[in-house]
């Protein structure tokens, strides 16, 4: 009865902060993420963590959110906790036996999408939450997935973490006022023995946690059993080790952790032991390269697709690593011409590469297609996935491409190549709306630039994006304006 009792206490206390918070001018979302969105008892949790997004920084709103927090505090005395506001961003921890944490985050919308570009791991996790009000964190840009190339270019990764550890420092980011500019400034934040022992279990938890969800492509949290294995696997069998990170396990569910310098062996071997399997297993995915091809001579804002065959207007600049065991093109001369200028062993043409067939709106504008086929127009407005006269949908496109995957690229001959796929517009929006769980009526939002590469890794006998993530955003951004 008495768990029952701080439970719903911790329930109403999180209801009212987000109602609080949620009440400031230009806030269009409040989110409660981390432990205490699960277990509602703040004598359980280390800290609460609460993510606000609002429309634009400002020193207003910064001032205000805490002094709602200190108000709402005080409102309930059953609390017997000191409030401590931690407005840093990074896994700083305070002592939260005496002190009530507030992890309070605040983003605006560039802010927000920013960091979900360099920081998918965080941000993947806490759109897990169901506990907030105002926009969904993924309905203001989302992290689609976890992709391989994150273990190594994203923040905290694993060289970053090495890197803090070496330096008995965490690296933090703080808001600075200079010149009524609001920035947002990185800094080094000494880490005290307690700080090291849980950023020490912060570090091995959420790297199992992490690649748990990119191997089963979902965003789901490992259950205890998994993560074990798991553990085990990636250290090759070393008990001793996880027999020491349960012991670190058991001191941080219980709020205990004093001494974190006796962990320091555990996590050298373990990031060890860590770096050595994700390096194995990047060597372990085959990557396909697709990409548009370069720009053509028509340059009108017109149906470009299979009707007209215009050529490209220069040959692309190059990378000097571009070399294929194969390339595959469309039958169009825009494609073929592209894939001429890169180096490649074979070079085949398969018709289910070609760019979407627009019937009798090939050549024609917008404004002449709405004229001559209004009732086009509507069935689009009503998001209804209408053919071009005599040519095809978005939908025929997306099947087509998913035929040539499934039959050419995932071919046992192939797999095992270095594949450069050159298509076009209609047909990546298809293939990466796809990938992104994007709604097919809103395929045509999505921006393609030409000659921009687009990667994707063979796992488990199917594709799966392996996207640089700034290319992503360009590619994004008109869904989220």
């Amino acid at each position: 009865m008495k768990n029952e009792k701080k439970i719903l206490l911790g329930k109403k206390f999180g209801n009212n902060l987000i109602k609080k918070l949620y009440e400031l001018d230009d806030v269009i979302s409040v989110t409660i993420v981390g432990s205490f969105s699960k277990t509602y008892n703040i004598d359980k949790i280390g800290d609460l963590d609460v993510v606000v997004i609002c429309k634009k920084i400002t020193n207003k709103i910064l001032t205000s959110s805490k002094n709602k927090i200190k108000k709402l505090k005080n409102k309930y005395p059953e609390i017997n906790k000191k409030l401590k506001i931690n407005n840093t961003f990074g896994p700083v921890k305070y002592d939260s036996k005496k002190n009530l944490v507030i992890h309070l985050m605040i983003y605006d919308i560039k802010g927000h999408t920013e960091h979900a570009i360099k920081s998918p791991f965080t941000c993947y996790d806490w759109q897990r939450s169901k506990w907030y009000k105002g926009k969904k964190l993924d309905e203001i840009f989302p992290v689609q997935n976890l992709y391989l190339r994150d273990f190594f270019e994203a923040r905290r990764n694993i060289n970053e973490y090495i890197s803090d550890l070496q330096k008995n420092c965490i690296s933090i980011r703080k808001y600075k006022i200079i010149k009524k500019n609001i920035i947002l400034k990185k800094s080094n934040y000494k880490i005290n023995s307690k700080n090291k022992g849980e950023f020490i279990f912060h570090i091995i938890y959420n790297l199992i946690n992490n690649y748990n969800k990119f191997y089963v492509n979902k965003n789901i949290k490992i259950s205890n059993k998994n993560f074990y294995k798991l553990f085990l696997k990636i250290t090759n069998n070393d008990k001793t080790l996880l027999l020491k990170f349960l012991e670190l396990r058991k001191q941080k569910i219980n709020l205990k952790i004093n001494n974190g310098d006796e962990y320091q062996n555990l996590i050298k071997k373990f990031l060890k032991y860590y770096n050595k399997f994700i390096k194995k297993i990047k060597t372990k995915f085959n990557t396909i390269i697709f990409l548009r091809h370069a720009k053509t001579f028509e340059n009108k804002k017109i149906f470009l697709g299979q009707g007209n065959d215009p050529d490209i207007i220069k040959r692309p600049k190059l990378k000097s690593k571009d070399n294929f065991d194969v390339i595959f093109t469309s039958q169009l001369k825009r494609s073929i011409s592209t894939a001429k200028n890169f180096r490649s062993k074979k070079l085949y043409v398969n018709k289910n590469l070609n760019e979407i067939n627009y019937g009798k709106a090939e050549g024609l504008t917008i404004k002449e297609y709405e004229k001559k086929f209004p009732w086009k127009i509507k069935l689009w407005k009503n998001s209804i996935d209408t053919k071009f006269p005599q040519g095809e949908n978005t939908k025929n496109v997306e099947q087509r491409i998913f035929y040539f995957i499934k039959n050419v690229i995932l071919n046992k001959k192939n797999v095992s190549k270095k594949i450069l796929v050159i298509t076009h517009n209609v047909v990546l929006r298809c293939l990466i709306g796809y990938c992104c769980k994007i709604d097919l009526k809103n395929y045509f939002k999505l921006n393609i630039p030409h000659m921009e590469y687009f990667h994707f890794i063979i796992k488990n006998n199917n594709i799966f994006p392996n996207f640089k993530r700034k290319n992503l955003k360009k590619v994004l951004m008109k869904l989220y304006d």
